[in-house]
């Protein structure tokens, strides 16, 4: 089991290293794109470059690690899987 958490906890930092990273890319698309970003500007903007990772870290973080528990967990299923949820539908039903 503990084995297992640590592959999570490599999903989780996983996610913590790419959620900011697409964060940051989206925000330098928005501030080419968006036509009030540029010279004037009050850098309302490029304070975008800033928060949006720190606000992406801690959810990719978890995103990371849930899809972790999820993959470990799937990968942990028994051979006949099918089967046990036949009979878990089927309980009570028995003659």
């Amino acid at each position: 089991m503990s084995a297992a958490l640590w592959r999570a906890i490599g999903w989780g930092l996983g996610g913590l290293l790419l959620a900011p990273l697409a964060a940051i890319l989206l925000v330098l698309a928005a501030m080419l794109l968006d036509p009030k970003c540029g010279p004037g500007d009050s850098g309302g903007c490029a304070m975008g470059l800033v928060t949006a990772p720190l606000a992406a870290a801690l959810p990719g973080f978890v995103l990371g690690f849930a899809l972790g528990v999820a993959v470990q967990l799937w990968r942990s299923r028994p051979a006949d899987w099918r089967l046990a949820i036949r009979r878990l539908r089927d309980w009570g039903r028995e003659p």
